[in-house]
């Protein structure tokens, strides 16, 4: 085992010493309304508004994941129980944006506040898995050949505040919030390699600890669950921000963050009852709606931004799940695609433009990648993705994208491919990767990456546009 997952919070630094407010007599205050100017007082309710849903985006993304599967009345399955995806993913896929296709998806939800829940996994040898668990504000953790090691092992998963007693072979692992997502990924080296994958999906277990059988949680009589939108791109102001206070009362909040929320006591938000939206004045409306074109367009700016350049190639590194208090970051993150692991997973780049600086879209192509793999553990792959969609397209040959074990690929004398990015094939030499004639990104992915590639001192070739 390289490491263990258990690795200490690291805040940034303050400018001085920190303290604790509750230790203190002198700064108690009763809350009263604010007493700004009506003109002022919706700037600044616009201003609270657009600040909300940019912290609370990943949690309402992941509340409607959790409330489609396991919540709504129609659910399909309930908590602590596992769905396997049996293909990969392709065009179409439904469970989240930005999705991989190199490895099979399972998926489960968690209600930790009924005590642990026990997680085997079973020797998987050479082949590459991760079980990412992610607390409910999309805090990420990976369980996997890194982390536990190839021969799996027994781990309780416990939410905060239990202190029970584990067995001797057991390891565990605290998570944040009461409810967790776990998604699980395990490498496909071929078609024909997938009855294997399958079999080994199905000896991953999930089992409540408690002799109790798994239903909903305590808390959910106390506080209702309020109905999400089918499409995530539904989601409009008050379905974000009723999800937040949601996932806020059930799960709670990390107390460095208590003076960020107070202000979003305007919107309903940690009230009293559950926040109502149709409390809202007509007035109080406009300035949340302003507040939530303000955010989406905040958050659709950071997407281009995220990460560091990687060199001047036009590639950026990212980092997902593990967010510190960057909370524009981890909302532009999780927009694209929940369910990130951490970088020294999958060491992710991403490429939105040209070695120009130009757009990549499928309709200025045909592009060209001579590409040297990254140095890794595990595996790598590049991954064509419609930027408007942020999914799969469909293409001739139905590939998505070009991995380690991809056939056909042709290296060149020193190691390097030569990969053609357009709608039809390129020159013999090459290898054929079908992009859309629409606007596109691609993300590289190093799979136990090597320590170049985690800190991101190794850099991918720049796409280059052909005449």
């Amino acid at each position: 085992m390289r490491d263990s997952w258990a690795g200490r919070w690291r805040p940034q630094t303050p400018p001085g010493p920190a303290y604790d407010l509750r230790a203190v007599d002198l700064l108690a205050a009763r809350s009263v309304p604010d007493v700004a100017p009506e003109e002022c007082a919706k700037g600044t309710l616009r201003e609270v508004a657009r600040d909300a849903i940019v912290y609370g985006l990943p949690a309402a993304l992941q509340y409607a994941h959790l409330h489609r599967n396991v919540l709504a009345s129609d659910a399909p399955r309930g908590f602590t129980q596992w769905h396997h995806d049996r293909e990969l993913a392709g065009p179409g896929y439904g469970g989240f944006r930005t999705p991989k296709v190199d490895t099979l998806y399972s998926t489960a939800w968690l209600d930790l506040s009924q005590g642990p829940v026990e997680l085997v996994v079973p020797a998987m040898g050479e082949r590459y898995y991760t079980v990412n668990l992610l607390d409910s504000h999309s805090n990420a953790v990976n369980l996997s050949t890194r982390t536990l090691g190839p021969e799996g092992g027994r781990v309780w998963l416990t939410g905060p505040g239990w202190t029970g007693e584990l067995p001797d072979d057991v390891r565990r692992l605290r998570v944040a919030t009461a409810h967790v997502w776990v998604l699980m990924r395990i490498f496909v080296r071929s078609r024909a390699d997938l009855p294997r994958v399958r079999a080994l999906q199905d000896r991953v277990i999930l089992r409540p600890v408690a002799a109790a059988a798994p239903g909903p949680s305590r808390l959910c009589g106390r506080w209702p669950w309020p109905a999400m939108p089918v499409d995530d791109d539904d989601l409009d102001a008050a379905a974000i921000l009723q999800a937040l206070d949601a996932v806020l009362r059930h799960n709670g909040y990390p107390v460095q963050e208590e003076a960020l929320l107070a202000p979003y006591r305007r919107l309903g938000i940690g009230g009293p009852a559950p926040l109502d939206p149709t409390a809202w004045s007509a007035a109080e409306r406009d300035a949340v709606d302003e507040g939530h074109r303000d955010a989406r367009a905040l958050i659709a700016a950071a997407v281009t931004a995220r990460g560091a350049p990687a060199g001047d190639s036009g590639w950026r590194t990212l980092s997902s799940g593990a967010y510190g208090y960057n909370y524009l970051h981890r909302a532009a993150t999780n927009f694209v695609g929940l369910g990130g692991t951490t970088r020294e997973e999958s060491g992710p780049y991403t490429a939105l433009v040209d070695a120009a600086g130009a757009p990549l879209d499928g309709r200025s192509g045909p592009y060209r990648l001579r590409f040297t793999p990254p140095p890794v553990d595990a595996f790598w792959s590049v991954t064509v993705y419609d930027r408007v969609t942020r999914g799969l397209v469909e293409n001739p040959i139905r590939r998505h994208a070009v991995n380690t074990l991809t056939d056909g690929l042709q290296p060149g004398p020193d190691g390097s491919l030569l990969l053609h990015l357009h709608d039809e094939p390129g020159p013999d030499g090459t290898t054929w990767l079908p992009v859309p004639q629409a606007p596109f990104y691609l993300v590289l992915r190093a799979y136990l990456g090597h320590a170049e590639v985690v800190d991101g001192t190794w850099v991918p070739a720049a796409v280059e546009r052909l005449s």
